[in-house]
This record gives C-alpha cells, sequence and structure tokens, in this order.
C-alpha cells in the first residue's frame, strides 16, 4: 500500500473536516511511499485553526462538477489528489522562477501514486495531463499560453482530420499526426503536449455530451425556480468562467416569503 500514516503503518482511515463550499482540511500528516525509489514524502496535516485557502486545504480532484460522471472529484485517487494539493501549496513559498520546474514533479508524483493507488493508466494519464496543462498555464507566462494554444489548435486539428478523412478521402487521416511532429520542439515537454492533444481529442465528446447535458439540467432547474418565484439560490450550470468561486464558504438560502 504506497499510502502511510505518520508512523509508516498502512493508511486504513484519513481523518477529515469538511470546511462547507468544497474545502476539506486533513487533520493528520500522512505519507506517500513511492515503491521505484523508497522516497518517502510527508504530506502535511493543515492547519485547522486557520481558514481554508491555497495551501491550507483540498478539493481532493480539481475536476469540473458537470464531469464528476466522467472522471470523480474523490474515490480511488482521493489520497494522490491530497498529495498533489499539498505539494502545489507549498511550491508556493517558493521563489517564481522555479515554481514551474517544482510543479512538474509534483505532477509527475501525482501520477505515480494515482497508478500505485489504483487508477488505471489511462485515467492517470488524462488527469496528469489536465494538472500539466494547468501548470504550464499557472507558471508558464507567455510560453505556456502558447503550449495551451498548441494543444488547442491540435485538438481542433484531429477533429477536423476525422471529419475530412470520413467525409473527403481517407488521406485526410494523416493531418492527425501533425499535433505529433509539432510536439517534437517542445523537448521534455513533447509528453505533456501529445498526450494532452491526443486525450483531449478522444475525450471531446464525451466532454461536450456532459455540458450539453449540465445545461439541460441547469435550463429546467431554471424554469422550475422562476415558476416557484425565484425561491432559493439561482441555479447555475457548470463550468462558468469562475467555477473555482463554488469554493466559498455556502450563504444561507434565502427564507420563502
Amino acid at each position: 500500500m504506497p499510502f502511510l500514516t505518520a508512523a509508516g503503518e498502512p493508511l486504513d482511515a484519513l481523518p477529515l473536516i469538511y470546511r462547507r463550499g468544497r474545502d476539506f482540511q486533513v487533520a493528520e500528516d500522512f505519507l506517500y511511499l513511492n515503491p521505484r525509489d523508497g522516497i518517502r514524502t510527508l504530506v502535511p496535516a493543515h492547519e485547522l485553526d486557520l481558514p481554508p485557502r491555497d495551501g491550507n486545504s483540498t478539493d481532493f480532484a480539481s475536476v469540473p462538477p458537470f464531469l464528476w460522471g466522467l472522471i470523480a472529484n474523490y474515490g480511488t485517487q482521493t489520497l494522490p489528489a491530497i498529495m498533489h494539493d499539498a505539494l502545489v501549496g507549498q511550491l508556493l513559498r517558493e521563489p517564481e522562477e522555479q515554481r514551474l520546474a517544482l510543479r512538474r514533479e509534483a505532477d509527475e508524483l501525482f501520477r505515480v501514486a494515482l497508478i500505485d493507488n489504483g487508477v488505471h493508466r489511462l485515467r492517470a494519464r488524462v488527469m496528469w495531463a489536465a494538472v500539466g496543462l494547468e501548470s504550464w498555464g499557472r507558471h508558464g507566462g507567455a510560453l505556456g499560453r502558447l503550449l495551451i494554444g498548441q494543444v488547442a489548435v491540435g485538438v481542433l486539428a484531429i477533429v477536423a482530420a476525422v471529419a475530412l478523412g470520413v467525409a473527403v478521402s481517407p488521406w485526410w487521416f494523416a493531418l492527425a499526426l501533425a499535433p505529433l511532429l509539432l510536439a517534437a520542439p517542445w523537448g521534455s515537454t513533447f509528453g505533456l503536449v501529445s498526450t494532452a492533444t491526443y486525450l483531449a481529442a478522444l475525450y471531446a465528446p464525451l466532454i461536450l455530451g456532459a455540458f450539453l447535458a449540465s445545461h439541460v439540467e441547469n435550463a429546467i432547474a431554471m424554469i422550475v425556480w422562476l415558476a416557484t418565484g425565484c425561491k432559493g439560490p439561482r441555479p447555475r450550470a457548470e463550468p462558468t468562467v469562475a467555477w473555482k468561486e463554488e469554493y466559498a464558504p455556502e450563504s444561507a438560502a434565502p427564507r420563502a416569503r
């Protein structure tokens, strides 16, 4: 078992404090034992007397709610996700120029821990690619924006290759190789760029379906909300421009009039 208590025993349970919204705080230290090199990573407990914030809370796997049907935010991935949140919180105390490299190390450890804890390899790669893009978006500056833009264009190229290959000529399927070739100049980041591009294209129909279903459900909820006199909180579909606002403490629903 890759996760251990602070005393080195197999981790059978982890006490958590629910802080409303989507925030939890870990009440006890625990360890991750990397079976590949034997290195132990300490995941410290949060400071429970301080409010939840970046570095002092976890939301488990940061998956938008409309995608929970595909990848839940908790489950076998919970402990690796808590560890990843802790590592990300720690690197925020480091100089800005070091954060991307440290974040990439944390992302790789997250991927390894996911597999060690029982997440199948495809899903582990999907989650690794997602946090990898976030790492570049948050700490990569202009180069990070270029990387994410290239992934987006690559996804469109793959979708176009499939559509044109079916509708026009099989030769168009060759266009699907373009993102792989264009990822080569990224050097050590080739794996992230190529993996994120092809997995995003693979999952695009599922993501689009979940997105549309979320908004259909929200439209029905909105009709009910209006028909009942706008009582209670206004329905809101995911994702929103700032969906992490829901991490904020919940407010009481307005009283019925």
